[in-house]
């Protein structure tokens, strides 16, 4: 797995899992192309963390994530990883380098934190992950309270997230 090579050890941890009857590729065209239109609960959380943008826009979630600061770490046939870099007061951090998965596992300046997620597929089962990583015992401390906060709403994003990618998936329609 792909983001065992670029966050193999954290302090904090998500992971949900789902499955889906569809090809590899298609699962991973529904998750590159999901639209946020299509998980409004992912939506409407988000709105509350992007106050002030065009609320009725509808573009691919992944892409306005990396426009956002996200970048894409890791992809192969059936595993897409994406991470930031953020400091603890929550301003992102560019990763710098030209292997962006080498310059994040190398990252280790005090007051920030490793934020780094996946999709992964093994056979129907469609798994996401994230992963977070504070660089000293400050960052921790102060994250430890916000993950308490955010994890629930978190979670239910991410099972949401994976439902939508299921249905677009598996209603795809299929060319011989």
């Amino acid at each position: 797995m792909r983001l065992d090579d670029v966050l193999p050890e954290w302090h904090f941890r998500e992971r949900h899992t789902i499955e889906i009857d569809a090809y590899a590729d298609t699962v991973f065209r529904a998750i590159e192309e999901l639209t946020w239109r299509e998980v409004p609960v992912f939506r409407r959380l988000m709105a509350l963390r992007f106050v002030g943008r065009d609320a009725t826009a509808d573009p691919r979630i992944l892409s306005s994530m990396t426009k956002d600061g996200f970048t894409v770490l890791d992809r192969s046939d059936n595993e897409l990883v994406i991470g930031f870099l953020s400091t603890r007061t929550g301003r992102r951090v560019p990763i710098a380098g030209e292997l962006p998965a080498d310059a994040m596992r190398a990252f280790d300046e005090p007051g920030h934190l490793k934020i780094v997620f996946n999709f992964l597929r093994r056979g129907s089962t469609v798994t996401t992950e994230t992963r977070v990583w504070a660089t000293d015992e400050r960052s921790r401390r102060v994250f430890r309270t916000y993950w308490a906060v955010i994890r629930p709403p978190s979670g239910l994003i991410r099972r949401v997230w994976l439902r939508a990618i299921r249905e677009r998936a598996e209603n795809e329609p299929v060319f011989l």
